[in-house]
């Protein structure tokens, strides 16, 4: 064991592993904290010019009632009557031409409609309908829910889809109280667990198929498709609930139990359970068990079997299928479309098929889809596993059968051979590994999360730019949802409009046209994705300087890294994804009454009100929590990366730590502000 140097000047981090620099920070920082916290407010922001689909007012004071500017307009002029004898007929009062524009509506500098407050009109409502809501819906609303009746009172009928509400971003106090336990325990950790480490891949775990009915049940050809029959029943159902349903989204069952639920649910699914949706995936069960043609004997699949092209691709097409559908979601406003929902299961279906038919194995989940990388990503943290018992029975055995497959079960679908496997990444649970294995080799476990991250584990480039990806996308998802993206993106279409007028004289690229929206999200949405990156490249090279080694390159510790990403990335998908799971719970609570938008009521709570499973501040308390703990997370999963990379360095370690400990300091304080901003969320239908 190395002994600590006694001269500062013989160690450069000697202050800060001192702990004196972990005091005079928080000294610091309470100070400015302090001042910050009675001078400003991080989560009020004024939302007027924002560009919402509803209202404005959920947040802001009402606006003067409209009859305050309508007397200027209504009533005749005096003089009319004493000159109206004389002349022709008077044209028609100007009441006979403001219908096509309702009371108090303008139109903004794109010509789009807005109402008084500045609710974006995007659907007109019958010409004789009164402003407002109606009467029942009030009365159902008061019953108990999250929605302020009196904000509608400038609206007829805006839209037919699901309305739009605006949540409060979580408090100042418990902003500044993560900001705070953020930086004090990055500079805790650092400063106590700056050792090397020289733990074997050993961690506490605990071996579910010791339990007899357990591991009978995972022998059996039936426990993949009796999981599976009815999570393909319901998927298919979903896809006809959302081609023939209403197409108004918050009286249809799909897009609310696909975006709202589903994709929600699934990552704390992944955190729990790892790679459990994998295991019941329905649009690779149709396409198996059509080709075996049995749902549990083992047959060779219908297949050209062809060698999945390894130049350079591996993950690409899982990336760039992961962005475009992020892009299609929120552009095409996928999740109030649902016909648009059936026909992306579809699509998944077809392409599950399709690969399956040309190439060998599944093609589509260890290479293609975007759920299983990202969901594969996610499960590195995930709790369940499936690993061997005894290296030496792995090394020793001559037929490979997890691998190959045998009568017993089909080959691994991803290509993972159990003796080398150490993380969960591409691992789908099927559980083929353990019917086949001769020597009962396989082990299902429950163990603490994040255990492959934590210790030495194969990396990958394509790997590392999906986690950087994961992490990007989930970020900018949070960030395309409050006000202040809607400032920035009219903000940007005004400045290249103006400036294509300058330069010109005419908009050229369409910006002012009707996709002039759809092109400048597109824009932000690249420049999201590419900027970060950017500045994560940065981040390596300034460690690979902070190190003062030559001999690992940016690549690698771009590559290296990248993992130590993923708790940060999963606590805050967890973290935003917690409210719409305690506050959007009640949508399904309805729409199982009426999945089809017909107007039924089966189960006598199709009008049953929208309320929250928890109360604000207990959700935002969870989402501080979650935050802190991914931080740390990622604080002790880079220390542990550096000093496998620096095993023979621990000053260089340290030193790389430490610049990776600041860049995670940024991202998590990202996390919490965009926690504090208002968000817009959908809603079902009032």
């Amino acid at each position: 064991m190395q002994s600590r140097p006694e001269g500062g000047d013989e160690d450069p981090l000697a202050l800060l592993r001192g702990g004196r620099f972990a005091r005079w920070f928080a000294s610091s920082l309470a100070v400015v904290g302090l001042f910050w916290i009675v001078s400003d407010r991080v989560e009020a922001r004024d939302t007027a010019k924002a560009v919402v689909l509803v209202h404005t007012a959920l947040q802001a004071p009402p606006q003067p009632p409209i009859e305050d500017i309508t007397p200027t307009r209504a009533p005749p002029k005096p003089p009319v009557e004493d000159i109206t004898p004389t002349r022709a007929p008077p044209p028609p009062p100007i009441e006979d031409i403001t219908p096509p524009r309702k009371p108090g509506e303008t139109t903004d500098e794109f010509g789009r409609k807005r109402t008084g407050t500045g609710a974006l009109v995007l659907e007109e409502g019958e010409p004789d309908e009164s402003l407002g809501l109606p009467t029942q819906q009030r009365k159902e609303i008061a019953t108990g829910g999250f929605f302020d009746p009196g904000a509608f009172d400038d609206v007829k009928t805006v839209k037919k889809k699901a309305y739009v509400h605006l949540m409060p971003g979580i408090p100042n106090e418990a902003f500044f109280a993560g900001v705070v336990l953020i930086l004090l325990l990055s500079f805790s950790l650092f400063e106590r667990h700056g050792k090397r480490d020289k733990r074997a891949r050993n961690y506490w775990h605990l071996e579910l198929t010791k339990f007899a009915w357990l591991k009978r049940a995972i022998k059996s050809r039936w426990f993949q498709p009796a999981v599976q029959l009815p999570v393909v029943l319901g998927f298919l159902g979903v896809i006809v609930v959302g081609l023939i349903g209403s197409q108004e989204p918050g009286r249809n069952l799909a897009p609310v139990l696909t975006w709202n639920i589903w994709w929600i649910g699934l990552i704390f699914m992944v955190l729990l359970f790892g790679n459990l949706w994998c295991f019941m995936c329905p649009w690779t069960a149709i396409p198996d068990w059509v080709m075996r043609r049995s749902f549990t004997k083992v047959r060779p699949i219908a297949s050209l079997a062809k060698k999945y092209p390894r130049f350079k691709l591996w993950m690409w097409p899982a990336i760039v299928l992961f962005a475009f559908i992020t892009w299609l979601e929120i552009v095409f406003d996928a999740a109030n479309r649902p016909w648009l929902t059936s026909v992306l299961g579809i699509f998944m279906i077809l392409l599950s098929w399709a690969l399956l038919v040309v190439y060998e194995r599944k093609a589509m989940c260890r290479y293609v889809c975007y759920v299983g990388r990202v969901s594969g990503q996610y499960a590195m943290m995930g709790m369940i596993e499936l690993r061997r018992r005894d290296n030496d029975v792995c090394r020793q055995c001559a037929t490979k059968d997890c691998y190959r497959g045998s009568p017993r079960g089909y080959a691994c679908p991803t290509h993972e051979f159990m003796g080398a496997m150490n993380e969960n990444q591409y691992c789908t649970l099927c559980t083929e590994c353990v019917k086949s294995c001769p020597h009962d080799n396989i082990a299902l476990n429950l163990r603490p999360s994040g255990e492959d991250v934590l210790h030495a584990h194969r990396s990958r480039s394509d790997e590392a730019y999906m986690a950087l990806l994961i992490f990007i996308v989930s970020a900018f998802h949070g960030a395309a949802m409050i006000p202040l993206w809607m400032e920035w993106e009219n903000a940007l279409r005004t400045a290249i409009i103006d400036g294509q007028t300058a330069l010109f004289g005419a908009d050229l690229l369409g910006f002012a046209g009707s996709h002039g929206g759809t092109m400048t999200f597109t824009v932000m949405m690249l420049a999201c994705i590419l900027g970060p990156a950017a500045i994560y490249v940065a981040l390596c090279w300034l460690m690979r300087l902070a190190s003062g080694r030559r001999d690992i390159t940016t690549r690698k510790l771009f590559v290296k890294f990248s993992y130590t990403l993923l708790p940060i990335a999963l606590f805050y998908h967890l973290a935003h994804n917690a409210v719409h799971v305690f506050w959007e719970w009640s949508k399904v609570r309805r729409l199982i009454s009426d999945p089809l938008g017909w107007g039924h009521d089966f189960f006598g709570t199709a009008r049953a009100p929208l309320t929250a499973l928890w109360s604000p501040e207990t959700i935002w308390y969870v989402q501080v929590a979650l935050i802190v703990i991914g931080h740390i997370y990622g604080i002790y999963v880079a220390q542990r990366e550096s000093n496998r990379l620096y095993a023979d360095d621990r000053k260089a370690a340290l030193r790389v730590h430490l610049v990776m400990m600041v860049g995670m300091i940024l991202m998590s304080l990202l996390s919490l502000w965009l926690l504090a901003q208002p968000m817009f969320m959908r809603t079902a239908d009032l």
